[in-house]
């Protein structure tokens, strides 16, 4: 697939159901890879094309999507996050969101997705970029170490369901 086939841009009102949907296939993903760490999409209290649609009129925030062919095939969340005493962070732009459906994967739009994310960042005034990745999605984690993302912490769970008092 050449560059020019796909198309990366802001998305607007009108692509707010297939970035819902796309959104949706996301919580279901994660909460594959780990049940008791990501909730599933029945547990969700937001309504995704609202939470969305007010991402939208956001000016530390961005909503990008991939176009192959006329239809929406994946997009990127990105949002400038304030610095955090608690996570010892300057303010930063974290990608919370990237997917690309199944159908378009391996086709290079995820780079493509990715970059425009990074440049969306830079254009939000971050100085860096912050994401997370679920350690069993090995996929992504190649992809973000192609843009060049560096390991920063590792994320640890006790569930105290499953372990008596001390």
């Amino acid at each position: 697939m050449s560059e020019s086939q796909v198309v990366i841009r802001r998305a607007t009102t009108g692509d707010l159901a297939a970035v819902s949907s796309y959104g949706g296939e996301l919580i279901r993903q994660h909460h594959a890879y780990d049940s008791q760490r990501f909730i599933g999409f029945d547990a969700i209290k937001i309504d995704l094309p609202v939470f969305y649609r007010e991402q939208l009129v956001r000016e530390d925030a961005a909503i990008l999507v991939a176009e192959l062919g006329g239809r929406i095939v994946g997009y990127a969340f990105v949002r400038l996050e304030a610095e955090s005493f608690i996570n010892l962070s300057d303010a930063t732009a974290w990608i919370h969101e990237i997917y690309v459906d199944e159908s378009a994967r391996g086709q290079g739009v995820s780079a493509l997705l990715m970059k425009a994310a990074i440049n969306a960042a830079r254009r939000l005034g971050s100085g860096s970029v912050m994401l997370s990745v679920a350690p069993g999605n090995a996929r992504a984690r190649k992809l973000f170490d192609r843009h060049g993302f560096r390991l920063t912490m590792h994320e640890m769970r006790l569930d105290l369901a499953d372990k008596e008092e001390p």
